[in-house]
C-alpha cells in the first residue's frame, strides 16, 4: 500500500483563493480605509497648526496697526506749547 502525500501549501492556497477572496478584497478595503484616515488626520492636523499661526501673525499685524494709528494720531496732534 502507498501513502498518498498531500501538497499541503497548494491545497492552503487553493482553499485560500477559493473561498477567501470575499476576506482578502475586506481586508485589503480596511487597510486602505485605515490609511485614509491616518493620511487625513495628518493633514487637519497640520492645518490646524498652520492656521493657528496665520491667527498669530495676524493679531501681532493688528497690534502693530493699533500702535502705528496711536502713533500717527499722537504726531498729528498739535502740540501745547
Amino acid at each position: 500500500m502507498k501513502i498518498k502525500r498531500y501538497d499541503l501549501p497548494k491545497i492552503i492556497k487553493k482553499d485560500f483563493f477559493i473561498y477567501g477572496k470575499i476576506h482578502l478584497i475586506l481586508l485589503l478595503a480596511i487597510i486602505l480605509s485605515a490609511n485614509s484616515v491616518v493620511i487625513v488626520v495628518y493633514n487637519t492636523r497640520l492645518l490646524i497648526a498652520e492656521e493657528e499661526n496665520l491667527n498669530l501673525k495676524t493679531k501681532k499685524k493688528d497690534d502693530e496697526w493699533r500702535n502705528l494709528i496711536i502713533e500717527k494720531n499722537a504726531i498729528s496732534m498739535p502740540s501745547i506749547h
